[in-house]
């Protein structure tokens, strides 16, 4: 079902095979996420992105200033989130969130 132009994530499974997954405009995103870079922070947005009903396709955390910041980024799939803008939201509110943005693919 793959078209012309479709945009894919190519992933190693450390079993000698690779996977790829179709991103599907409208239906996917990339996030990137600035926050304190404390225990639970991260457990903190990944409750918000269960609770939208938003599945994680890959992501990067990277620890910028240690004890300071730290950065998540990922491409999610929200074809099962009923309402993107609470996510982004939810997300927005944590005390733990510096800064969010959105890209809708």
């Amino acid at each position: 079902g793959l078209k012309e132009g479709t945009e894919l994530i190519i992933v190693n499974n450390e079993k000698r095979e690779l996977r790829i997954f179709p991103l599907v405009n409208g239906n996917t995103a990339h996030v990137r996420i600035m926050m304190s870079d404390a225990h639970g922070s991260l457990s903190k947005v990944m409750n918000s992105i269960s609770r939208n009903n938003v599945d994680i396709l890959i992501s990067t955390s990277r620890t910028i200033e240690r004890g300071k910041l730290a950065e998540w980024s990922a491409i999610i799939d929200m074809s099962e989130c009923k309402n993107p803008k609470r996510l982004e939201s939810d997300i927005s509110k944590l005390d733990v969130v510096k800064k969010v943005e959105f890209e809708r693919k």
